[in-house]
């Protein structure tokens, strides 16, 4: 004896699911007679009726969901108008309940975020790199002698891991989201502290600002401005934040200070810093990604703390003091 599955039913629903969809679709802007019925019923009044929406657009999109045989409406509220309730519950009615309802709001177009996009002015946070690396991040601006502000970041976003010479050009964006040499060099390095084998503090350079270019000299976004340098250190479980090329402004807890033997890969090899800061993610998504390095570190009182350097892309970014970078380099923040 054959026992065989039978699709009839299962089609019979999902072709009911569809049919009902076209029904609406085909509607006066999918639910306008809903809102006559309603009207005509006395349900809601020409005050609260309000208009619909331009010619052609509709308040809602409408398709179908489900699985196993089971099917239903998928409305998805893309704008609130009045006479709203009604609608949906005359959905509901003909779909006898078996519907699934999301507000979505305004849907735009994907695209890339500000801090991986060329940004004139120049951002703290923004796509940064050496011509002949991917992408990193500006971190933030420094002077020396008080006189010229300089680019800071890491030697391996502006200094390619000690290759690079003095005066090589910086692009922004970085070269992975499609910085141009010369169309987009926007500096040229300045100085770098050398990466070593080990007992290294500092991942940090500098570079040059080329004339013309337009800059926010402090401007943390969402967050607002750098407010100075921390000279106490900080404690466990302390609220610090960044905002980097890849993950934007994320917020991050202390977990561990003066980490000593780091061992990090870098091209150049593993490499042993001392005198680091460890930070974790607050909540599901990482403190930081790939392309974040750079990126200037603040506590809640949006003071410079760190410089990010490193990190294992789940739980754990590292990052160097900032007072080790700013004496290494002999610079001042810009604030």
């Amino acid at each position: 004896e054959l026992h065989r599955t039978c699709p009839l039913a299962v089609d019979m629903k999902y072709q009911s699911a569809i049919q009902l969809k076209k029904q609406l679709l085909g509607e006066h802007r999918i639910t306008a007679s809903a809102v006559a019925r309603a009207h005509s019923q006395g349900m809601i009044t020409n005050q609260t009726r309000g208009p619909m929406l331009a010619a052609g657009k509709s308040p809602m999109a409408i398709g179908v969901t489900g699985k196993n045989g089971k099917f239903k409406l998928a409305v998805r509220v893309q704008d609130h108008i009045a006479g709203m309730d009604v609608l949906l519950s005359d959905i509901r009615s003909r779909a006898k309940g078996e519907t699934d309802v999301k507000i979505v709001g305004r849907v735009v177009k994907q695209q890339m975020p500000w801090h991986q996009k060329r940004n004139r002015p120049l951002r703290i946070g923004g796509s940064i790199g050496h011509f002949m690396i991917t992408a990193g991040t500006l971190g933030c601006f420094v002077s020396k002698d008080g006189v010229n502000d300089l680019i800071l970041s890491n030697n391996h976003v502006l200094a390619n891991e000690n290759t690079a010479t003095k005066g090589d050009a910086i692009l922004q964006p970085g070269p992975f989201d499609q910085g141009k040499n010369p169309a987009d060099r926007i500096g040229e390095l300045d100085g770098f502290i050398r990466l070593k084998k080990s007992n290294n503090l500092v991942d940090c350079a500098t570079a040059s600002l080329s004339d013309g270019i337009e800059y926010y000299c402090n401007h943390l976004e969402t967050l607002g401005p750098i407010t100075g340098v921390r000279t106490d250190p900080l404690d466990e479980g302390e609220t610090v934040f960044k905002v980097g090329r890849t993950t934007g402004v994320t917020e991050g807890i202390v977990s561990a200070i003066e980490i000593d033997q780091l061992v990090v890969g870098f091209d150049l090899g593993d490499l042993s810093f001392d005198n680091q800061i460890e930070i974790e993610p607050v909540g599901p998504g990482p403190f930081s990604l790939g392309g974040d390095s750079g990126s200037l570190i603040v506590d809640s009182k949006h003071r410079a703390v760190g410089l990010l350097f490193a990190g294992n892309d789940i739980d754990a970014t590292y990052a160097n003091d900032i007072k080790h970078v700013l004496n290494t380099l002999k610079v001042e923040l810009v604030f």
